[in-house]
């Protein structure tokens, strides 16, 4: 299984995430477990991202370039992405086009994949500044405006990177931050089903970390390999689908 195979299921799992999140009514009056299947399948996204970077990180011939291209994608992404997850959970609106447009307050993943990958890259070129200056921004940001998959997360792409060489360390890392992701959630519902609460969504976190573990099997196929060359598509693919996803929503609102 090549780096393009992992780089195209992340999108696919990706695209059928993010569509849920925007269209959650459209999808539970199809069938109530629609939606919660479409989240689910989404788990296996973020992960093999994650390994993307940490496999980038190892590779790079150029380790500023591909800071400086994950931090550019990062900043074109966040309006995409403010605008996309601000259909479903708005912080505030902006007048646009005459209408009052629902933004979310929070930063993107590219945001913390570029963290992690200045983690791992500050290990690789040993330049501890490079690490300790990202794992404090990570602190601060997670702790102020918000960042998607949040410190776990950076901490989750560097530990794929020191892990990446043995099979054993990989289900390790999978499997020990798909708990770590999900055990404050999985707590909490465990505590609103004992009050009475809806086993229904004890079961849907249950299945999305276990879903996001999966993602060590198609890691544990990679076979190294880059495979067809398409790394600015893919970069590419991350806001342009928001934004198809958000105009679409638009356009729903608007009949």
């Amino acid at each position: 299984m090549t780096a393009f195979f992992l780089k195209l299921l992340a999108c696919l799992a990706m695209l059928v995430d993010h569509s849920a999140c925007v269209f959650e009514a459209q999808l539970s009056s199809v069938h109530p477990w629609l939606y919660a299947g479409c989240r689910i399948f989404g788990r296996l996204a973020f992960p093999l991202f994650a390994f993307g970077v940490a496999e980038g990180a190892a590779h790079t011939s150029s380790p500023k370039k591909y800071l400086t291209r994950m931090f550019v994608f990062a900043l074109i992404s966040q309006i995409p992405f403010s605008l996309m997850v601000g259909t479903r959970n708005a912080s505030f609106t902006v007048p646009l086009l005459g209408m009052s447009v629902p933004v979310y307050a929070s930063l993107s993943v590219m945001a913390t994949l570029f963290l992690g990958l200045a983690v791992c890259l500050s290990l690789r070129e040993n330049k501890p500044f490079w690490g300790a200056f990202a794992i404090a921004a990570a602190v601060i940001l997670d702790r102020t405006v918000g960042m998607d998959y949040g410190l776990l997360g950076v901490l989750f792409v560097f530990a794929l990177y020191l892990s990446r060489n043995t099979k054993p360390g990989l289900i390790f890392t999978m499997l020990a931050f798909a708990v770590c992701f999900y055990l404050a959630p999985v707590r909490q519902l465990i505590a609103k089903l004992a009050a009475g609460g809806s086993e229904a969504e004890l079961t849907v976190s249950l299945m999305k970390c276990a879903a996001m573990a999966s993602a060590s099997v198609f890691v544990l196929l990679y076979n190294r390999r880059e495979g067809k060359k398409a790394k600015l598509y893919f970069y590419f693919f991350y806001p342009v689908h928001m934004l198809l996803l958000w105009g679409l929503w638009m356009i729903d609102r608007s009949i």
